[in-house]
């Protein structure tokens, strides 16, 4: 992997034709691994039909390289497997001539500003049918726990599990554990066929070297999420952020998540200054926190909670509470707490622990452009 890393930075100032496999904006655990495992399974399967119409594919974390400290889990399993930031190759590093002539790999999201260019996408949320995606592009939606899933099934499906991919087969195995909560029942995140490719991957692991438990795998990461004592309260609200916006009048909501409750962040020194600076700095009209707690001493029970605050839209504000309080698909089982009155917000407890980001920002989005 290393080696193949250090090559495809070739790639940032060559004229050849590339592909760019572009995980999304908040470059979680799931996002990171999945684009440099599909780069290395498409530059070392030729074979495969959808890498027919490139040769050269370069992984690409949808980030802002000053923002990669901030990814504390990223940061620590690819330390773990000597990854080296110097080999990684991020969004700013790219200039607008070579993402506008390059064919884009989508992965772990599909709505992008690069969707049009899009010729293979892999992601494992519900169509977003605002997603501009080209007639021919090979689209691979399934609901599973981690896109790593999917991309683990590719690889296995290949005979792609020799000692030469073992850092490749360790970053799925691990980022797998680490979505599905280590298949906690609690959390409802897994599906059978994450159950079914993880089992697989540990197979394949265990006849090349010895390996963690899960539970080693999976405490340790959670650890490395929860890190966060060297950010600043503004870092932490960049930490795993995304940002949506209508297309007409540009109104924009910012999702910060947090690898804690969202009543935990609000007590913080600053954190009102920091959510201010958020919005001001991302235009937002709006900001959704997104909190959640994984309790490793409780057999891994998952708590959720969300804020909603107001910048500069009351009528916005008003419509996305609405939405979250009346949602079907999943339904939130929303708990308002009357006592919190931080920012003159709205907060909740979620009591359905299963649904995430992926499930309400394309709820919230579509909300965003109906209420122009």
């Amino acid at each position: 992997m290393l080696n193949f890393l250090k090559l495809s930075r070739k790639f940032i100032n060559g004229r050849e034709p590339i592909c760019l496999v572009l995980g999304n904006e908040a470059c979680d655990l799931d996002s990171a691994v999945s684009a440099l495992s599909l780069s290395y399974f498409y530059q070392h399967n030729h074979q495969h039909e959808e890498a027919l119409k490139c040769r050269n594919f370069l992984p690409v974390l949808n980030i802002p390289k000053h923002d990669y400290p901030l990814k504390t889990e990223v940061r620590y399993l690819f330390q773990q497997l000597s990854l080296s930031e110097e080999y990684l190759t991020f969004r700013d590093e790219l200039s607008m001539e070579l993402m506008t002539r390059s064919q884009f790999v989508l992965v772990d999201h599909h709505n992008s500003p690069w969707s049009k260019q899009a010729i293979v996408v892999f992601d494992h949320r519900p169509r977003d049918e605002t997603a501009a995606l080209p007639l021919n592009c090979s689209i691979h939606l399934e609901l599973v726990g981690s896109c790593c899933t999917l991309i683990a099934e590719l690889m296995l499906k290949a005979g792609m599990t020799t000692v030469k991919e073992i850092e490749i087969l360790k970053l799925l195995r691990s980022t797998i554990v680490l979505d599905t909560v280590n298949f906690s029942e609690s959390a409802k995140r897994a599906t059978a066929k994450d159950y079914e490719i993880c089992c697989a991957l540990e197979e394949r692991l265990s006849a090349i070297s010895q390996q963690e438990t899960r539970k080693e795998v999976f405490d340790n990461l959670v650890k490395a999420r929860s890190d966060v004592g060297s950010l600043t309260t503004f870092q932490l609200l960049r930490k795993d952020m995304k940002l949506i916006s209508d297309t007409q009048s540009n109104k924009k909501i910012v999702f910060p998540g947090f690898p804690m409750l969202v009543q935990e962040f609000i007590k913080k020194p600053l954190a009102e200054e920091a959510l201010k600076e958020c919005a001001r700095t991302t235009d937002s009209s709006v900001i959704l926190l997104l909190g959640m707690h994984v309790d490793i001493d409780q057999e891994n029970s998952v708590q959720r909670d969300l804020g909603l605050i107001n910048i500069k839209d009351f009528q916005l504000f008003v419509i996305v509470k609405r939405k979250l309080e009346t949602m079907s698909e999943p339904n939130l089982q929303l708990q308002q707490n009357n006592d919190c009155h931080f920012m003159e917000g709205c907060f909740f407890k979620q009591g359905n622990i299963k649904a995430t980001r992926k499930h309400i920002l394309p709820a919230v989005n579509q909300i965003l452009n109906y209420s122009q």
